[in-house]
């Protein structure tokens, strides 16, 4: 694929992607919504009470009274506090796994692992719920300010790299083991690290739907950029 083909443009819209995920949503049940809403307010209080009093200060038992459940509910949907705090994670994997899932089919499996990513972004910048950027933001402040939260994080990261590499697989018809699968998520993987380092004053500290729109520009300028550097494969007969 020639380079030029390959450029992503920051300020274009992706309403295809966005409709596609919600036609090809599954119907929720009554229940399986009420329980999503108590996982919801458990986190959202969870990460209100941890920035404010602190994540070793906060309790279990002040958490399931601000969200109005007991503490063995609380610990029913999560096994431990730092997985409270780190709840909006799997939001965001399980969104970006899906608006994956959602893209055509091309001969460019970053490209379409960086659409998805960029849907993600986009939901998440003018939402409140369990997608919310603002959300996300608390979460990475709280893991600046304990080691434990942080360590979990990190534990985090590989969960959600699993999911996206399961839906590499099923896009490519390869095991999640193959050569292809692999170097698409580790090349994704360090290309995020890369490009929202750059901006990570903003995207921690800053208003929403300023740090969204950060990300987006940080990550289309690192894949652009990327795609710039390997524009020129190595000829099979000079091997």
């Amino acid at each position: 694929m020639r380079y030029s083909r390959m450029m992503l443009d920051s300020s274009a819209p992706i309403e295809v992607v966005a409709d596609a995920v919600r036609s090809g949503a599954p119907r929720v049940s009554l229940r399986e919504r009420k329980k999503r809403q108590t996982r919801a307010r458990i986190i959202e209080v969870a990460l209100d009470l941890c920035e404010i009093k602190g994540f070793e200060a906060t309790t279990v038992e002040q958490i399931a009274h601000g969200a109005d459940v007991s503490p063995r509910t609380v610990n029913r949907y999560f096994d431990t506090k730092e997985d409270i705090v780190l709840g909006t994670l799997d939001a965001f994997g399980d969104a970006i796994a899906c608006a994956l899932a959602a893209q055509p089919r091309t001969d460019s499996d970053l490209r379409a692992l960086c659409n998805a990513y960029l849907h993600m972004i986009e939901r998440a910048a003018s939402s409140d719920d369990d997608l919310s950027f603002r959300r996300f933001q608390q979460t990475q402040r709280i893991a600046r300010t304990s080691p434990t939260v942080n360590a979990r994080l990190l534990e985090y990261g590989e969960t959600k790299n699993t999911m996206i590499t399961t839906v590499l697989a099923e896009r490519t018809g390869k095991s999640p083991e193959a050569l292809c699968v692999r170097l698409v998520v580790a090349t994704w993987q360090m290309l995020c690290h890369v490009a929202l380092a750059q901006s990570e004053e903003v995207l921690v500290h800053g208003e929403p739907q300023v740090a969204a729109h950060a990300a987006r520009i940080a990550v289309v300028d690192a894949y652009n950029e990327l795609c710039r550097i390997c524009a020129h494969p190595i000829p099979a007969d000079s091997m």
